[in-house]
């Protein structure tokens, strides 16, 4: 939601002129809804098939192809703790650890910076 927070006001803002006169318009609102519901349900499909891609591998296995196969070119530690649960953040962290010196993933300083904020981004 915060996002598109802007679009959001915008469209309420369009639906909610000339209210006290009965004209007004609840489309834009209504086309706002649909993009945020067709945008969650395209996140919860690529979350799905990314899962049932990484049955059977272990946990290293998982957090790596998902990383380098499924996860966005900038992530956080906790886009892959939620694509990934029940794997630990310690294990998390081992496999990034991993691919950064294999140069295959790096710390995105523009999109956060190092530590528990920190934001990866893909090399390759």
């Amino acid at each position: 939601m915060f996002d598109t927070k802007n679009a959001y006001y915008a469209a309420l803002y369009e639906s909610q002129r000339q209210w006290h006169q009965g004209t007004h318009d609840i489309w834009p609102w209504t086309e706002y809804l649909a993009g945020i519901l067709e945008g969650a349900y395209g996140d919860f499909e690529a979350r799905v098939a990314a899962r049932r891609s990484l049955a059977g591998m272990s946990k290293q296995e998982r957090v790596r192809e998902y990383v380098l196969h499924h996860a966005s070119v900038v992530f956080r530690l906790r886009d892959v703790r939620s694509a990934l649960p029940g794997v630990s953040d310690p294990t998390i962290r081992l496999v990034l650890n991993e691919l950064r010196r294999e140069g295959l993933v790096g710390i995105d300083e523009a999109a956060g910076g190092s530590g528990p904020r920190a934001a990866w981004r893909r090399t390759r």
